[in-house]
């Protein structure tokens, strides 16, 4: 079965709406309400068509694993082109077990979905800025599907040109497109940029994080 990285991040985003809450003692995947990094990455992309492992794998078991499923390893500690559907392992292969580790997926250039703990109050699966869900101090590899499910390329996404997004602010919808953004105000015109957004393959989430949100005004001009 071709694994379809759209239904691993789909999945990733159900935990979130869900309100799971981290812990790396429960079922790790999120079926009982909890879950962390490595158990709802590995899960969402076990649902997404890879193979069941048989156990919920933690950080340092990912690595064999995604290779066994046809992906590859594109870079190790060095920049490279993010593209949506990015898995991106932290820690020094071999000793990256429970807290020594993270990991990611890239729902944009410049985003990640993943589960995480912030605090006690702040902790479960939240979609973050790429310098806010990524810990490059520990070192990082990254993991990307050799074909798509449709045997094509998925579409490049290239840092710092064509990234396209929505985020919502004071109830007004904002497209991004590259580094700048504007105010959609007819609920037709949105439809029709997300059914667009759905074929080129770029996420139609509409991002609220306030943080997040104050990021992309400040490096982005609205127009």
């Amino acid at each position: 079965m071709a694994i379809n990285m759209e239904t691993a991040i789909n999945n990733m985003y159900a935990l979130k709406n869900r309100g799971i809450k981290y812990s790396m003692y429960g079922s790790r995947t999120g079926a009982d309400g909890t879950g962390d990094c490595s158990g709802t990455v590995y899960d969402s992309i076990r649902k997404a068509g890879a193979s069941d492992a048989g156990w919920v794998l933690n950080t340092d078991s990912l690595h064999n694993w995604l290779l066994q499923n046809t992906f590859e390893c594109i870079a190790t500690n060095k920049e490279w082109t993010a593209k949506r559907g990015d898995v991106v392992i932290f820690g020094p292969k071999g000793a990256s077990g429970g807290s020594a580790g993270h990991v990611v997926i890239f729902i944009s250039n410049t985003q990640v979905i993943h589960c995480t703990y912030k605090s006690a109050t702040a902790n479960g699966v939240y979609v973050d800025n790429e310098a806010a869900g990524c810990p490059y101090s520990m070192g990082w590899y990254v993991y990307r599907l050799k074909v798509s499910s449709s045997g094509s390329e998925t579409p490049n996404i290239k840092k710092g040109g064509d990234i396209m997004l929505l985020f919502k602010e004071n109830g007004r919808v904002y497209l991004l497109v590259g580094n700048q953004y504007t105010y959609v105000k007819n609920p037709t015109d949105l439809s029709a940029i997300k059914t667009m957004m759905t074929k080129a393959g770029y996420d139609t989430h509409e991002h609220t994080n306030v943080t997040q949100v104050a990021y992309i005004k400040r490096v982005a001009t609205e127009k």
